[in-house]
């Protein structure tokens, strides 16, 4: 059976609306999916209706980014089977989504300084532009993007998305989150609306095994097999060609896998889809993935 259970929506950083993303999941026959945007479920209930119609079983989710912490980078913590409605978890999303957008604000103002002091042409891009492009009270490093380099062609400058996203991570450009959540903190956070903790993409980050091994003392209960060959931001795979990179994805699958079984750790599958590369969707029978757990 084909699912996915770490999909976006232009609610967060994804490039395609709710109903959108069930069209796509119901073209490709993906039986069981969830939305989990950053930092918000205002996706909800648009999906819930969206999966009615598309006959898909929906799973509902959330994103969440925890705060650098015992040498560990920008880990991301899914929640599965979670609550929308849930009070206390919409307080929460409420802080962090503000933070994220404040961040992002900021973001903008350095991008705009740094192609001031490059091209005389350039004319700053207003950050409620930007808001445009969001279907939801997130803004993403992608809607910055598209409108920034919409910018740029208008005015005849050459920045390739690649360079950009480059220039975001500069010292003198990039921004952080004044408002962040420890691990401990989101799988608190997840358990209490109703969800199951799960550790995202564990791969994307330096030590996976010691992040692993943390996010179940912890108290976590899954973790992602990812479709990797759509994770281009990760130097392992954008450095190797297209064709190579089911290898190292399943490769990298197979470690997790092991590690799982070490950590008592259950298994879903997903694509962290943000409709920039490939498409969603993996499918269970490749791993002889159990998901029961999410179904129950």
């Amino acid at each position: 059976m084909k699912i996915d259970t770490h999909v976006h929506t232009t609610c967060s950083d994804g490039r395609k609306t709710v109903a959108e993303v069930f069209q796509l999941a119901s073209e490709l026959d993906i039986r069981l999916i969830s939305i989990t945007d950053h930092d918000t479920v205002d996706g909800y209930p648009a999906a819930l209706e969206e999966a009615g119609k598309a006959g898909i079983r929906l799973v509902p989710g959330v994103e969440l980014s925890t705060r650098d912490e015992d040498d560990h980078v920008d880990v991301h913590v899914v929640g599965l089977r979670i609550d929308p409605d849930n009070g206390p978890l919409r307080s929460e999303l409420k802080l962090l989504a503000d933070a994220r957008v404040d961040a992002r604000r900021r973001l903008l103002d350095r991008i705009n300084d740094y192609l001031s002091d490059r091209y005389d042409v350039w004319e700053p891009v207003s950050f409620e532009n930007v808001r445009k492009r969001v279907s939801g009270t997130i803004v993403g490093k992608p809607h910055i993007a598209a409108e920034v380099l919409e910018a740029a062609r208008k005015t005849g400058i050459e920045i390739p998305e690649e360079e950009l996203y480059r220039i975001f991570k500069l010292p003198e450009v990039e921004t952080k989150k004044a408002y962040e959540l420890t691990m401990a903190e989101c799988i608190r956070l997840i358990k209490a609306s109703g969800g199951l903790p799960v550790l995202a993409h564990p791969f994307e980050y330096a030590r996976p095994d010691a992040v692993m091994k943390k996010f179940k003392k912890l108290g976590g209960v899954g973790v992602e097999l990812c479709k990797y060959r759509q994770k281009t931001k990760m130097r392992s795979i954008r450095a190797i060609e297209p064709f190579e990179r089911i290898m190292i994805e399943r490769q990298l699958n197979m470690k997790t896998v092991e590690m799982a079984r070490r950590y008592g750790l259950k298994l879903t599958a997903c694509s962290d889809y943000h409709a920039k590369n490939g498409e969603p969707g993996m499918e269970t029978d490749e791993y002889s993935i159990d998901i029961s757990w999410l179904l129950e």
